[in-house]
Protein backbone atom coordinates (compact mmCIF):
# COMPACT_ATOMS: atom_id res chain seq x y z
CA UNK A 1 0.00 0.00 0.00
CA UNK A 2 1.66 3.36 -1.44
CA UNK A 3 2.18 6.07 1.24
CA UNK A 4 2.01 3.68 4.35
CA UNK A 5 5.84 3.27 5.39
CA UNK A 6 5.71 -0.78 3.67
CA UNK A 7 2.75 -1.84 5.24
CA UNK A 8 0.51 -4.20 2.86
CA UNK A 9 -2.97 -3.68 1.65
CA UNK A 10 -4.67 -6.65 2.89
CA UNK A 11 -6.84 -8.27 5.31
CA UNK A 12 -6.78 -6.54 8.93
CA UNK A 13 -4.57 -9.01 11.23
CA UNK A 14 -6.40 -9.80 14.50
CA UNK A 15 -4.89 -8.47 17.45
CA UNK A 16 -5.37 -10.30 21.18
CA UNK A 17 -4.34 -8.43 24.38
CA UNK A 18 -3.02 -10.48 27.31
CA UNK A 19 -3.10 -8.88 30.24
CA UNK A 20 -3.77 -10.41 33.83
CA UNK A 21 -2.53 -9.60 37.32
CA UNK A 22 1.20 -9.74 38.80
CA UNK A 23 1.77 -13.66 38.77
CA UNK A 24 -0.83 -14.59 36.80
CA UNK A 25 0.46 -16.79 34.35
CA UNK A 26 0.64 -15.01 31.08
CA UNK A 27 4.01 -15.76 29.98
CA UNK A 28 3.28 -19.93 30.30
CA UNK A 29 -0.41 -19.34 28.57
CA UNK A 30 1.97 -17.38 25.75
CA UNK A 31 4.65 -20.37 25.79
CA UNK A 32 2.00 -22.70 25.83
CA UNK A 33 0.05 -21.04 22.81
CA UNK A 34 3.43 -20.85 20.97
CA UNK A 35 4.06 -24.58 21.31
CA UNK A 36 0.32 -25.51 20.76
CA UNK A 37 -0.08 -23.44 17.47
CA UNK A 38 3.54 -24.70 15.38
CA UNK A 39 2.15 -24.84 12.16
CA UNK A 40 0.97 -20.79 12.68
CA UNK A 41 2.61 -17.49 11.94
CA UNK A 42 2.35 -15.97 15.15
CA UNK A 43 3.51 -12.67 16.61
CA UNK A 44 4.13 -12.30 20.33
CA UNK A 45 4.84 -8.63 21.80
CA UNK A 46 6.11 -9.68 25.64
CA UNK A 47 7.55 -7.72 28.39
CA UNK A 48 11.03 -9.89 28.41
CA UNK A 49 11.13 -12.54 25.32
CA UNK A 50 14.05 -14.10 27.88
CA UNK A 51 11.12 -15.49 29.38
CA UNK A 52 9.62 -17.57 26.43
CA UNK A 53 11.21 -21.20 26.23
CA UNK A 54 11.88 -21.77 22.74
CA UNK A 55 13.02 -25.49 23.14
CA UNK A 56 11.69 -27.43 20.17
CA UNK A 57 10.94 -24.29 18.40
CA UNK A 58 14.31 -24.14 16.85
CA UNK A 59 15.60 -20.38 16.69
CA UNK A 60 16.73 -19.29 13.42
CA UNK A 61 17.85 -15.45 14.22
CA UNK A 62 18.23 -13.16 17.26
CA UNK A 63 18.35 -9.75 16.38
CA UNK A 64 18.15 -6.94 20.04
CA UNK A 65 14.30 -6.97 20.05
CA UNK A 66 13.02 -9.93 17.63
CA UNK A 67 13.38 -13.65 18.18
CA UNK A 68 12.73 -15.04 14.66
CA UNK A 69 12.03 -19.40 14.80
CA UNK A 70 12.14 -21.81 12.06
CA UNK A 71 8.50 -22.41 12.46
CA UNK A 72 7.77 -18.78 10.90
CA UNK A 73 6.38 -17.33 14.77
CA UNK A 74 8.33 -14.01 15.90
CA UNK A 75 8.67 -12.71 19.10
CA UNK A 76 9.13 -9.02 20.13
CA UNK A 77 9.95 -6.77 23.05
CA UNK A 78 7.34 -4.52 23.77
CA UNK A 79 8.79 -1.29 23.16
CA UNK A 80 7.26 2.12 24.56
CA UNK A 81 6.44 2.70 20.85
CA UNK A 82 3.74 0.37 20.14
CA UNK A 83 2.48 1.34 17.20
CA UNK A 84 6.78 1.60 16.08
CA UNK A 85 6.82 -2.16 17.28
CA UNK A 86 3.64 -2.94 15.55
CA UNK A 87 4.40 -1.26 12.34
CA UNK A 88 7.85 -2.92 12.20
CA UNK A 89 6.50 -6.78 12.32
CA UNK A 90 3.29 -5.47 9.54
CA UNK A 91 6.11 -4.74 7.45
CA UNK A 92 8.09 -8.36 7.74
CA UNK A 93 7.09 -11.49 5.31
CA UNK A 94 5.37 -13.24 5.28
CA UNK A 95 2.76 -11.47 7.55
CA UNK A 96 1.58 -12.95 10.92
CA UNK A 97 -1.45 -14.69 10.80
CA UNK A 98 -2.33 -13.03 14.28
CA UNK A 99 -0.62 -11.21 16.98
CA UNK A 100 -0.68 -11.75 21.06
CA UNK A 101 0.07 -8.71 22.80
CA UNK A 102 1.28 -9.59 26.46
CA UNK A 103 0.72 -6.36 28.78
CA UNK A 104 2.47 -6.05 32.07
CA UNK A 105 0.75 -7.42 35.06
CA UNK A 106 0.15 -3.65 36.79
CA UNK A 107 -1.12 -2.32 33.23
CA UNK A 108 -5.01 -1.24 32.83
CA UNK A 109 -6.40 -3.31 30.32
CA UNK A 110 -8.97 -0.05 29.10
CA UNK A 111 -6.07 1.73 28.34
CA UNK A 112 -4.49 -0.68 25.88
CA UNK A 113 -8.02 -1.18 24.50
CA UNK A 114 -8.32 2.89 23.80
CA UNK A 115 -5.15 2.80 22.46
CA UNK A 116 -5.54 -0.06 19.66
CA UNK A 117 -8.57 1.24 18.90
CA UNK A 118 -7.12 4.07 16.22
CA UNK A 119 -8.71 4.28 13.37
CA UNK A 120 -5.75 4.38 11.38
CA UNK A 121 -3.89 1.08 12.90
CA UNK A 122 -7.65 -0.80 12.32
CA UNK A 123 -7.06 -0.90 8.58
CA UNK A 124 -4.06 -2.97 9.08
CA UNK A 125 -4.09 -4.67 12.68
CA UNK A 126 -7.92 -5.35 14.49
CA UNK A 127 -8.75 -5.98 17.78
CA UNK A 128 -9.88 -9.07 18.35
CA UNK A 129 -10.29 -9.21 22.06
CA UNK A 130 -8.65 -8.57 25.28
CA UNK A 131 -7.76 -11.59 27.46
CA UNK A 132 -7.77 -11.88 30.99
CA UNK A 133 -5.32 -14.58 32.52
CA UNK A 134 -6.84 -14.99 35.99
CA UNK A 135 -4.40 -17.25 38.80
CA UNK A 136 -7.64 -19.64 40.51
CA UNK A 137 -4.93 -20.14 43.13
CA UNK A 138 -4.61 -16.38 43.92
CA UNK A 139 -8.29 -15.87 44.42
CA UNK A 140 -8.69 -18.76 46.52
CA UNK A 141 -5.53 -18.28 48.55
CA UNK A 142 -5.10 -14.48 48.43
CA UNK A 143 -8.38 -13.62 48.48
CA UNK A 144 -7.97 -9.73 49.24
CA UNK A 145 -6.36 -9.34 45.92
CA UNK A 146 -10.26 -9.51 44.68
CA UNK A 147 -10.73 -6.06 46.63
CA UNK A 148 -7.60 -5.07 44.14
CA UNK A 149 -8.81 -1.75 42.21
CA UNK A 150 -6.47 -2.39 39.33
CA UNK A 151 -7.12 -6.11 39.48
CA UNK A 152 -10.97 -5.36 39.22
CA UNK A 153 -10.38 -3.12 36.42
CA UNK A 154 -8.18 -5.74 34.46
CA UNK A 155 -11.85 -8.53 34.54
CA UNK A 156 -14.02 -5.12 33.65
CA UNK A 157 -11.74 -4.41 30.72
CA UNK A 158 -11.41 -7.88 29.03
CA UNK A 159 -13.58 -10.15 26.55
CA UNK A 160 -12.76 -13.34 28.22
CA UNK A 161 -11.05 -14.88 31.27
CA UNK A 162 -8.71 -17.69 30.98
CA UNK A 163 -8.67 -19.30 34.43
CA UNK A 164 -4.66 -21.02 35.00
CA UNK A 165 -3.25 -23.19 37.62
CA UNK A 166 -6.70 -25.13 38.24
CA UNK A 167 -4.90 -27.90 38.63
CA UNK A 168 -3.73 -27.39 42.02
CA UNK A 169 -7.02 -26.33 43.83
CA UNK A 170 -10.33 -28.94 43.61
CA UNK A 171 -13.38 -28.66 41.98
CA UNK A 172 -15.45 -26.75 44.69
CA UNK A 173 -12.73 -24.57 44.76
CA UNK A 174 -13.35 -24.01 40.70
CA UNK A 175 -16.79 -23.57 41.26
CA UNK A 176 -16.21 -20.65 43.96
CA UNK A 177 -13.48 -19.05 41.44
CA UNK A 178 -15.90 -19.00 38.84
CA UNK A 179 -18.41 -17.34 40.99
CA UNK A 180 -16.74 -14.48 42.33
CA UNK A 181 -15.43 -13.49 38.67
CA UNK A 182 -19.35 -13.80 37.70
CA UNK A 183 -20.18 -11.14 40.79
CA UNK A 184 -17.77 -8.71 39.18
CA UNK A 185 -18.35 -8.96 35.20
CA UNK A 186 -21.72 -11.09 35.01
CA UNK A 187 -22.32 -13.24 31.87
CA UNK A 188 -18.16 -13.24 31.02
CA UNK A 189 -16.76 -16.48 29.50
CA UNK A 190 -14.24 -18.18 31.97
CA UNK A 191 -12.17 -20.89 29.89
CA UNK A 192 -9.77 -23.26 31.63
CA UNK A 193 -6.46 -23.63 29.65
CA UNK A 194 -6.55 -26.67 27.51
CA UNK A 195 -5.04 -27.94 24.57
CA UNK A 196 -8.51 -27.85 23.00
CA UNK A 197 -8.35 -24.14 24.17
CA UNK A 198 -5.09 -23.37 22.58
CA UNK A 199 -5.49 -24.96 19.44
CA UNK A 200 -9.28 -23.86 18.63
CA UNK A 201 -10.77 -21.31 16.66
CA UNK A 202 -11.73 -19.32 20.07
CA UNK A 203 -8.35 -18.19 20.31
CA UNK A 204 -6.34 -18.14 16.90
CA UNK A 205 -7.81 -18.01 12.77
CA UNK A 206 -6.15 -17.59 10.07
CA UNK A 207 -5.49 -14.48 8.13
CA UNK A 208 -7.58 -16.09 4.77
CA UNK A 209 -10.59 -18.31 4.93
CA UNK A 210 -10.23 -21.78 4.97
CA UNK A 211 -12.96 -22.95 3.32
CA UNK A 212 -15.69 -20.55 0.69
CA UNK A 213 -18.06 -20.91 3.92
CA UNK A 214 -15.91 -19.58 6.37
CA UNK A 215 -13.65 -16.52 7.32
CA UNK A 216 -13.34 -17.85 10.48
CA UNK A 217 -11.16 -20.57 11.60
CA UNK A 218 -12.27 -23.87 13.37
CA UNK A 219 -11.68 -27.90 13.14
CA UNK A 220 -14.00 -28.37 10.80
CA UNK A 221 -17.28 -28.54 12.32
CA UNK A 222 -17.27 -31.56 14.65
CA UNK A 223 -17.76 -30.69 18.44
CA UNK A 224 -14.90 -31.50 20.92
CA UNK A 225 -15.02 -32.06 24.46
CA UNK A 226 -14.97 -28.04 25.55
CA UNK A 227 -16.55 -26.01 22.44
CA UNK A 228 -19.30 -25.98 19.55
CA UNK A 229 -19.51 -24.64 15.91
CA UNK A 230 -21.92 -23.26 14.23
CA UNK A 231 -21.71 -22.47 10.59
CA UNK A 232 -24.71 -20.67 9.33
CA UNK A 233 -24.96 -19.26 5.48
CA UNK A 234 -28.04 -17.35 4.18
CA UNK A 235 -28.30 -16.51 0.72
CA UNK A 236 -30.72 -13.11 1.32
CA UNK A 237 -29.57 -10.36 3.27
CA UNK A 238 -31.18 -9.68 7.04
CA UNK A 239 -33.31 -7.76 8.78
CA UNK A 240 -31.07 -5.49 11.66
CA UNK A 241 -33.36 -5.59 14.19
CA UNK A 242 -34.64 -9.26 13.88
CA UNK A 243 -31.06 -10.30 13.76
CA UNK A 244 -29.94 -8.53 16.56
CA UNK A 245 -32.52 -9.59 18.26
CA UNK A 246 -31.15 -13.34 17.84
CA UNK A 247 -27.77 -12.14 18.73
CA UNK A 248 -28.56 -10.74 22.13
CA UNK A 249 -30.94 -13.97 23.46
CA UNK A 250 -27.70 -16.57 22.59
CA UNK A 251 -25.12 -13.79 23.07
CA UNK A 252 -24.76 -15.04 27.08
CA UNK A 253 -23.55 -18.36 25.69
CA UNK A 254 -21.99 -17.63 22.91
CA UNK A 255 -17.54 -17.19 23.38
CA UNK A 256 -17.10 -16.04 19.50
CA UNK A 257 -18.85 -15.14 16.28
CA UNK A 258 -17.33 -13.83 12.89
CA UNK A 259 -18.12 -13.65 9.91
CA UNK A 260 -19.89 -11.47 6.77
CA UNK A 261 -23.45 -9.98 6.97
CA UNK A 262 -25.39 -8.45 4.41
CA UNK A 263 -28.04 -6.52 5.67
CA UNK A 264 -31.86 -5.04 4.06
CA UNK A 265 -31.01 -1.45 5.04
CA UNK A 266 -27.82 -1.81 2.42
CA UNK A 267 -27.93 -5.11 0.41
CA UNK A 268 -25.03 -4.38 -1.71
CA UNK A 269 -22.48 -3.49 1.15
CA UNK A 270 -20.85 -6.44 2.61
CA UNK A 271 -20.01 -5.98 7.21
CA UNK A 272 -17.62 -7.78 9.09
CA UNK A 273 -19.17 -9.05 12.80
CA UNK A 274 -16.72 -9.74 15.10
CA UNK A 275 -18.18 -10.51 18.61
CA UNK A 276 -15.79 -12.21 21.45
CA UNK A 277 -17.29 -12.63 25.01
CA UNK A 278 -19.90 -9.51 25.13
CA UNK A 279 -17.97 -7.49 23.03
CA UNK A 280 -19.59 -6.95 19.01
CA UNK A 281 -18.72 -4.79 16.71
CA UNK A 282 -20.08 -4.61 12.89
CA UNK A 283 -17.64 -2.88 10.05
CA UNK A 284 -17.11 -2.69 6.37
CA UNK A 285 -16.06 -5.74 5.17
CA UNK A 286 -12.93 -6.50 3.51
CA UNK A 287 -13.44 -6.26 -0.16
CA UNK A 288 -12.93 -10.03 -1.19
CA UNK A 289 -16.56 -10.25 0.55
CA UNK A 290 -17.82 -9.04 -2.34
CA UNK A 291 -17.19 -12.03 -4.48
CA UNK A 292 -19.80 -13.84 -2.38
CA UNK A 293 -22.76 -11.78 -1.80
CA UNK A 294 -24.23 -14.39 1.06
CA UNK A 295 -23.80 -13.33 5.06
CA UNK A 296 -22.07 -16.30 6.27
CA UNK A 297 -21.10 -16.34 9.87
CA UNK A 298 -19.57 -18.89 12.49
CA UNK A 299 -20.59 -19.03 15.87
CA UNK A 300 -18.58 -20.86 18.64
CA UNK A 301 -19.90 -21.78 22.11
CA UNK A 302 -19.48 -24.24 25.18
CA UNK A 303 -20.31 -27.66 25.12
CA UNK A 304 -23.29 -27.87 27.15
CA UNK A 305 -24.17 -24.44 27.24
CA UNK A 306 -24.52 -23.54 23.70
CA UNK A 307 -27.66 -24.37 21.61
CA UNK A 308 -26.25 -24.67 18.12
CA UNK A 309 -29.59 -26.13 16.48
CA UNK A 310 -31.64 -23.70 18.56
CA UNK A 311 -29.40 -20.40 17.02
CA UNK A 312 -29.69 -21.83 13.62
CA UNK A 313 -33.38 -22.34 14.27
CA UNK A 314 -33.50 -18.74 15.34
CA UNK A 315 -31.02 -17.12 12.38
CA UNK A 316 -32.96 -18.87 9.41
CA UNK A 317 -35.99 -17.60 11.14
CA UNK A 318 -34.85 -13.89 10.45
CA UNK A 319 -37.17 -12.27 7.78
CA UNK A 320 -35.47 -10.99 4.42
Amino acid sequence: MKGNDGLAEASAIPVHVVGGFLGAGKTTFLNRLLRAQQHRRLAILVNDFGAIDIDGLLLERRDEDVLALRNGCICCSLQADLFSTLRMILSRRPMPEAIFIECSGVSKLQEMRRTLADPMLWQYAALEGVICVVSAVHVIAQARITEDPLWKEQILSSDMIVLSHMDEIGKADIRDVEERLQKIRGGIPILPVSENLLTHGVLVRPLEPTTEKSLFWAEGEDIDDDFINLEWRREASLDLMAFRSVIERHAPVLLRAKGILYLTTAPQRALLLQMTGSRITIGVAPEKALSDPASRLVFIGRSGMFDSQMLKNDLDAIPA
